[in-house]
């Protein structure tokens, strides 16, 4: 089955960062592609970063398509969402210079960052996207956990491969 894009700048994209991802040694040996849609997982270190190639359809700009890569970590599963962790992570949103903490549906923390894709899309921006999400979700998951409760994201997937 063959991806289905929105849009060509989309789709260019896509291929931008498939061929960085493919050939760069940072990212090369632990890729893993989707088949059928437009996104990719790294596992860096302890680290799993999930990238996706996603259309961005609400802009200021009027006759432009334009497209967006969001890397994104998951950074705790089942820590209590109440009203001090809530603050906690908008605190910390205020000092990330790139990227913020969200919650999915799920209730699990996540971190991520976009960049801007299309023609002119920084190769070296991406790879900063990156390392920056592995680097806040690695700091940040001990933390969490300790103050919060819950389990680092590395640890639930280690159980979910030894199972």
């Amino acid at each position: 089955m063959a991806i289905s894009f929105v849009s060509n700048v989309q789709a260019l994209t896509y291929t931008k960062v498939a061929e960085y991802l493919q050939t760069a040694d940072l990212f090369k040996d632990s890729l893993r592609v989707y088949p059928d849609i437009p996104q990719f997982d790294i596992l860096y270190g302890s680290t799993l970063v999930e990238i996706e190639v996603m259309p961005w359809e609400v802009h200021p700009w009027e006759k432009a398509n334009l497209a967006t890569v969001r890397a994104t970590s998951c950074v705790t599963v089942g820590s209590t969402i109440d009203h001090e962790l809530m603050h906690f992570l908008l605190t910390e949103n205020r000092r990330m210079r790139f990227g913020a903490f969200h919650l999915d549906e799920a209730n699990q923390v996540l971190f991520a960052e976009n960049v801007l894709g299309g023609e002119n899309m920084d190769l070296m921006e991406l790879q900063t996207c990156i390392l920056s999400v592995v680097t806040i979700a690695d700091t940040y998951d001990d933390i969490i956990a300790q103050r919060f409760g819950g389990r680092r994201a590395i640890d639930r997937l280690a159980d979910a491969i030894a199972s």
